[in-house]
């Protein structure tokens, strides 16, 4: 929720001193990520079925479009949402996959340290398989083909010069430069990116900017990680495992951990956008981490103003 709502913040600003230009939220769904579940192992190669192949990747739709909504009215700005389908269908990706796969010798160690492979999937063909090798290994390369290889129902490939590039997933670092590259040639948009803070750094300049080799890159907002008591990454914990963090349950702070918590908590998704405001409109208070229980009091005083504003309010009239 801090991400999207920073993306609206800052798209906020951006209309305010740019009044001539079009500005909108883009949100892109992650809908090709893996489905924990089903990753297993065959041998020593992992595969794994995505939440797309799976269709649980609109089993969150309804919250995104609601919290969306809500953004959008609290600022006044418009918004997209997009999924790897989407994007895969953009002019500019036959190139660009194209020169990255013949580049995979000198890029595949940058990106996949541990593996050396560029981690490019294409699930199963056959019929409620959708299997797919996690990190690339088995994939073979011939010219403009990739060939892959199922466990259990052998191999298949796709033409990158010809074929339907719609059904292909990236992991992580890959997507990140293939969209970082998209952004760049898009003649119409200045793309601006809005990561968690995980994403900055040695990750950024190992898995981004190494591979661009200076070319022109979208400008990026690392927001704040929202962390536990131990530093690990709330969201990503949550994802990992989702009966993590009982101990929040039992201290009435699940609130905190999805928008429909949220939400029936009686909290108004305009509290965390003026939270999250305020780190724009006061950066020294971007360029930090954020512990769950800080962003509690900090809503807790917004509430709390909120409330006797409209106390104050009920009194003049």
């Amino acid at each position: 929720m801090t991400n999207v709502s920073t993306a609206f913040a800052v798209a906020k600003g951006l209309k305010k001193h740019h009044e001539s230009r079009r500005v909108r939220v883009s949100l892109d769904l992650v809908d090709t990520a893996p489905y924990s579940p089903t990753t297993t192992k065959y041998g020593d190669v992992v595969y794994q079925k995505s939440l797309r192949y799976l269709q649980k990747a609109n089993e969150s739709n309804s919250d995104f479009e609601s919290l969306l909504l809500q953004l959008s009215a609290e600022c006044g700005v418009e918004y997209r949402v997009r999924k790897q389908t989407d994007i895969l269908q953009d002019p500019h990706l036959r190139e660009i996959l194209q020169d990255v796969v013949a580049r995979r010798v000198e890029i595949a160690p940058l990106l996949e340290p541990r593996y050396k492979t560029l981690g490019i999937r294409y699930a199963c063909p056959t019929p409620d398989c959708g299997l797919a090798d996690k990190h690339g290994i088995r994939n073979e390369y011939f010219g403009n083909q990739i060939k892959f290889q199922c466990p259990v129902h052998g191999s298949y490939q796709i033409d990158l010069e010809n074929g339907d590039l719609k059904f292909l997933e990236f992991n992580t670092p890959l997507r990140g430069l293939i969209r970082c590259r998209l952004f760049a040639q898009d003649p119409v948009s200045s793309w601006v990116q809005i990561k968690g803070s995980d994403y900055a750094g040695f990750y950024a300049e190992q898995m981004v900017l190494r591979p661009l080799q200076g070319s022109c890159t979208p400008i990026t907002v690392y927001t704040p990680l929202i962390m536990d008591w131990s530093g690990a990454k709330i969201s990503k914990s949550l994802y990992v495992r989702p009966d993590a963090y009982e101990y929040l349950r039992l201290s009435n702070l699940s609130y905190l951990l999805n928008f429909r918590e949220f939400c029936a908590a009686g909290f108004k998704i305009g509290t965390l956008y003026k939270l999250v405001e305020g780190w724009i409109n006061e950066p020294k208070r971007l360029f930090r981490h954020y512990t769950i229980y800080q962003i509690h009091q900090e809503l807790l005083q917004i509430l709390n103003s909120e409330r006797e504003s409209l106390k104050e309010a009920k009194k003049s009239k």
